[in-house]
């Protein structure tokens, strides 16, 4: 029998699954019998070069699950892992495998009392379950997991260099910076840990709705404060040194008629430009907000849960249709929006030289024009789909899909 945590697990990564797939593009023959769902590939006059440099293998990938599990790149190295707790670092030019930990064998559980059976420490005999981060910032490597551990491995070794228990799954990536690392647990809690020890430094806590999308948004610290989305649909930022709250606004409104029409949750991670905060929920809006007061500067009917992308005076973001968009970062303007992809699960985009790189959930890589939104090129990794956005480095891609596979890829 399904344990009651898995059971909510299965329940809540079907909702993110009937949120996505639900949502369908209009007839092209303007008959809702024969609607179609999923964009049909049409062939693409290839004018980019696309190389796969190496392709390693991370362990079993995260299966058919909800997950934001991302590479990441940092000191020479890129680190990836898979949901069961294996972590890898590849040397990013060749991809010789550096290091490589298992958190199975690593994390310890605190099971009873000192004078218990067991005597009190062992390691745990679960999977990780590995689902926020990667980030890899003061020499050290930090993830979260849906057991609610927080962890931090040193970069250079692999070495487990302290471990946290939080209480809730984090499924988003870990902020760090100054000397913090803050957590947003899908259990509506936001957690400051020391980035050294480990050791909590304060807990905020929101009401989270009833019924929200898999996953939460991740955290971002700057300025001193802690900018937060929230599962019902609010935008807040928080003191860095206490947790308190300075201000909240509106991101995300409940609408629709029924319970699922009505989420308005922010799951795209806040970015911030100079001064001005830009969000997005789903079914709500995309807002550009005063970081010091939360002013509303502008907002534009558009709906995501995948990360927003701000570069070089424009924003790019991929809706809840899997439509993709170029918009001035100004006044939220539309600069192009391409529609050819449409129900294809696609990641949020991904800027390398003058391009957009987006995956989707059969396993191809699309090159889209960043002036214009164009199709440039596109090539087929499989794995299962790619289903976290891609991470630059340079010309290089780095993509993970499903079944685990990491590809080095050089786009020219």
């Amino acid at each position: 029998m399904q344990s009651k945590t898995a059971m909510k697990s299965l329940f809540r990564t079907s909702l993110i699954a009937l949120a996505g797939l639900s949502l369908s593009a209009c007839s092209l023959f303007g008959d809702d019998d024969e609607e179609i769902k999923v964009a049909p590939l049409q062939p693409v006059s290839q004018q980019v070069d696309t190389r796969i440099k190496w392709e390693r293998s991370v362990g079993d990938g995260i299966g058919d699950y909800f997950s934001r599990l991302n590479p990441t790149v940092a000191y020479g190295k890129v680190f990836a892992a898979d949901r069961q707790g294996l972590v890898k670092a590849f040397d990013k030019e060749t991809g010789e495998t550096l290091w490589q930990v298992n958190l199975h064998s690593l994390i310890e559980i605190n099971e009873g009392s000192d004078d218990s059976w067991f005597g009190g420490l062992f390691a745990s005999p679960f999977p990780a379950r590995i689902a926020g981060g990667l980030v890899a910032q003061y020499n050290k490597l930090f993830l979260g997991t849906e057991n609610g551990d927080v962890v931090a491995l040193d970069t250079e070794t692999g070495k487990l260099v302290w471990h946290a228990e939080v209480g809730n799954e984090v499924t988003s990536d870990p902020a760090v910076g100054d000397g913090m690392v803050v957590v947003h647990t899908t259990g509506g809690k936001v957690i400051s840990l020391s980035a050294d020890t480990g050791e909590q430094n304060w807990t905020f806590e929101y009401q989270t709705p009833t019924l929200t999308l898999r996953g939460a948004s991740a955290p971002t610290i700057v300025s001193g404060g802690v900018i937060l989305g929230d599962a019902s649909g609010k935008a807040s930022v928080l003191i860095g040194t206490s947790g308190q709250q300075a201000w909240t606004q509106t991101v995300g409104e409940p609408t629709g008629a029924t319970e699922l029409e009505s989420l308005a949750d922010i799951d795209a991670n806040p970015v911030v430009v100079g001064g001005v905060i830009y969000m997005i929920a789903y079914n709500g809006e995309l807002v550009a907000l005063e970081l010091r007061s939360g002013e509303v500067r502008w907002k534009r009917d558009y709906s995501s849960y995948e990360n927003l992308l701000v570069d070089t005076g424009s924003i790019y973001l991929t809706d809840a249709d899997s439509h993709v968009f170029g918009l001035d970062i100004q006044g939220g303007i539309e600069q192009w929006s391409n529609n050819e992809l449409f129900g294809r699960a696609l990641t949020g985009p991904k800027k390398v030289g003058n391009y957009l790189a987006l995956g989707d959930f059969e396993g191809y890589l699309h090159i889209l024009s960043a002036n214009s939104g164009e199709i440039v090129g596109r090539m087929e990794l499989g794995g299962d789909g790619i289903y976290a956005q891609p991470v630059s480095d340079g010309n290089t891609l780095y993509v993970q899909t499903r079944d685990g596979d990491l590809y080095a890829i050089e786009v020219n």
